[in-house]
């Protein structure tokens, strides 16, 4: 991985990849495809510190841009649609914009920032897993039917659009006899339903963090040794008495002391993905 700035890297597949491009021809279709990914991406960066997030770096990797959170754990349903809906809004205003530019100045690289621009709204607002579409329809069922209704709901619209897109791969490979990123997308999300598991129970942080009914003037003190496994730490607490948590080494000193919202910060470190 390679630093560019505190907030920026790249992946040095990326950087190998952005070589064959140059000597191949093919640059000026890299620039394109990762100008769009990464205005994206930067589009979910500004809406992520507007609601009040934290931001680790954005990531250049060779199958994408990523832009890694801190903590993306809001409680608003309204904060949360801004977070994912930023990233495709941009992308339609872009090919939108392209647009009208291409209808003037009628030039290939700027049809192609039109076609990519498009592709990235569309791809992104299916209702799908970890598609931006469809963490904007998690978020929405989840305040209207529940965690564990909507865990249901999503794995079965995201099988269906797995499912969709693995019939359409085996139609354009075909047809092309070359062509198989449509399967290899339909893999990445077929794939998603079967591996991705929840790094906590989302119902019990938002309760522990967004609680009303906590007293002030009563703390549960818990003890844990190191190393500190978070996800079973974070059940021990109690959503109406605020938690201290004493960390103690192999001879039973306290060599640390852990809040609530410090060890919530630890658990629900994750990403915003294109």
């Amino acid at each position: 991985m390679i630093r560019i700035t505190k907030y920026f890297k790249i992946h040095i597949l990326t950087v190998i990849l952005a070589i064959i491009c140059l000597f191949s021809g093919y640059i000026k279709y890299f620039l394109i495809v990762y100008s769009a990914m990464l205005l994206h991406e930067t589009a979910h960066l500004v809406a992520a510190l507007w609601i009040g997030l934290r931001v680790s770096h954005i990531t250049l990797y060779p199958f994408g841009v990523n832009l890694k959170l801190k903590n993306k754990m809001v409680y608003s349903v309204v904060d949360d649609v801004i977070l994912y809906i930023s990233g495709p809004l941009i992308n339609i205003i872009l090919s939108l914009i392209s647009l009208l530019v291409y209808t003037k100045y009628p030039r290939e690289e700027i049809y192609l920032f039109y076609i990519n621009n498009i592709a990235l709204f569309a791809v992104n607002m299916l209702p799908a897993m970890p598609l931006d579409g469809g963490m904007i329809l998690k978020k929405i069922l989840t305040s209207k039917f529940g965690y564990d209704n909507t865990k249901i709901i999503m794995g079965i619209l995201s099988m269906l659009c797995a499912l969709l897109f693995a019939v359409a791969g085996i139609f354009v490979l075909y047809k092309t006899r070359v062509n198989f990123s449509v399967l290899l997308f339909a893999a990445l999300l077929l794939g998603n339903v079967f591996t991705q598991q929840e790094k906590y129970d989302e119902k019990l942080v938002r309760e522990l963090m967004f609680h009303n009914k906590k007293k002030g003037d009563r703390i549960r003190h818990l003890t844990v040794k190191e190393p500190i496994d978070y996800k079973k730490l974070v059940k021990k607490l109690d959503t109406k008495d605020y938690g201290i948590v004493y960390v103690l080494n192999s001879k039973g000193k306290i060599i640390n002391i852990l809040t609530e919202t410090e060890i919530i910060n630890n658990l629900t470190e994750s990403n915003v993905t294109v």
